[in-house]
Parts: structure tokens; C-alpha cells; sequence
């Protein structure tokens, strides 16, 4: 014969179990969603620093054969034309497809979209 007192605590042990569980998922979900309770920002912002990223590594490559240029010539290019090893796709952002902005005189390049 079973005990009454035991099947009730045994009853009270999973609901205080199931409530813990809920709250430490509550918790982690808020963390993980900065405390915002729009989902689709949640998604779109972590989208948004990936591409950014993208742009941005390919600024660095675009950079990094202009700095080779400087070496080897003493001086900035004067268009983007005149850089070897790049091809055409390399001077737009591989996100919104803008001509990345160019000046000579600093040899910086950037982004019309994407900040640095």
C-alpha cells in the first residue's frame, strides 16, 4: 500500500522542479535577447554586425593592396583601377553593391553604408 504523504511530496517536488526550470529559461532567454521584447530585432541585429563584419573585412583587403601599392611605388594610387590583384567586385561592398569611396590623397577607403 502506497503512502498519501509521500505522493504528495513527490507531487510538490516536480512542480517546485518545473517552476525552477521556467525561470532559469525566462533568465537565459532575457540575457540572450539583451531584454528586448521584439524577437525580430533580437534576430535582425546580430544579421546586421555579420554584414558589417563582411564589408568591413573586405575594406581591410582592398587596404592592405593599397598599403602593398604605396611600398612598391612610393605613393597612393590615384583610382582603385590602378591596384593589381583586385578585381572589379573587390571595390564594391559586398552587401549593398556601393562603390566603396576612395581618396587618393590618404589612400583611405570606406563604405557608404557601413561605418568603420
Amino acid at each position: 500500500m502506497e503512502n498519501h504523504e509521500t505522493r504528495g511530496m513527490a507531487l510538490i517536488s516536480i512542480i517546485i522542479s518545473l517552476l525552477i526550470m521556467a525561470l532559469l529559461i525566462y533568465v537565459a532567454l532575457t540575457l540572450y535577447s539583451g531584454g528586448k521584447d521584439n524577437a525580430t530585432e533580437t534576430i535582425t541585429v546580430p544579421i546586421e554586425r555579420g554584414r558589417a563584419v563582411q564589408c568591413l573585412a573586405q575594406i581591410r583587403k582592398v587596404e592592405t593592396a593599397i598599403q602593398m601599392y604605396l611600398a612598391e611605388n612610393g605613393r597612393y594610387p590615384s583610382s582603385l583601377n590602378e591596384v593589381e590583384g583586385l578585381t572589379k567586385e573587390d571595390f564594391y561592398c559586398p552587401v549593398t553593391n556601393n562603390l566603396y569611396n576612395y581618396n587618393p590623397r590618404t589612400g583611405e577607403i570606406t563604405c557608404p553604408y557601413h561605418n568603420k
